[in-house]
């Protein structure tokens, strides 16, 4: 009986330590990482995120552009400022949960390649490459998520026509509840 106990105990510390699914990918594509995602079941409510509608704050922490003219660096300086913090909604669809988009982490570039993907426990780590003209930009987003929030930094550099931008990011984003139909 003792032994059962300790059986069952060990058991169960393996189940607790398994938090669910995860994909974990290199040098892979946004219809690759679309169809792991949505194979593992990371998304599905009970996982992780749960549909609905989102209200993200982004706020700019940085943002380099060398050989910028000096009034045009005043200029984009002063925008920053006043859109440092911005606040939007989007609803986001039991469909898109189930089944997201080869864009839903890059958005609509499609030369975009994961240098990683790694999403599962409650942790998110990306690495995306997209060619930009004659240049590549590099964005690195890592952060943590519960079914209703998401905390994230991100990172982004390079570019083209011999610029090297730079710029850095936060977003928090949480589930403000149904759908409205009013979301942007």
């Amino acid at each position: 009986m003792k032994h059962s106990v300790y059986a069952l105990a060990s058991v169960l510390c393996l189940v607790a330590c398994n938090k669910g699914p995860q994909v974990n990918l290199k040098n892979a594509s946004g219809n690759q990482v679309s169809q792991a995602v949505s194979q593992s079941g990371v998304m599905q409510a009970g996982f992780t995120i749960q549909p609905g509608e989102w209200e993200s704050k982004l706020t700019i922490q940085q943002m380099d552009i060398p050989g910028m003219s000096p009034q045009m660096a005043a200029q984009t300086k002063a925008q920053i400022a006043d859109s440092q913090v911005a606040t939007s909604r989007q609803c986001l669809t039991p469909e898109q949960v189930k089944q997201p988009k080869a864009d839903f982490f890059t958005g609509q570039d499609k030369s975009c390649k994961y240098q990683h993907f790694t999403m599962g426990a409650g942790k998110i780590d990306i690495q995306v490459a997209c060619q930009e003209g004659e240049g590549a930009a590099v964005t690195n987003m890592k952060g943590t998520y519960t079914p209703t929030s998401y905390s994230m930094d991100m990172s982004s550099s390079g570019g083209g026509q011999g610029r090297n931008m730079a710029m850095k990011m936060h977003v928090d984003s949480h589930r403000v509840g149904e759908c409205t139909g009013k979301d942007g």
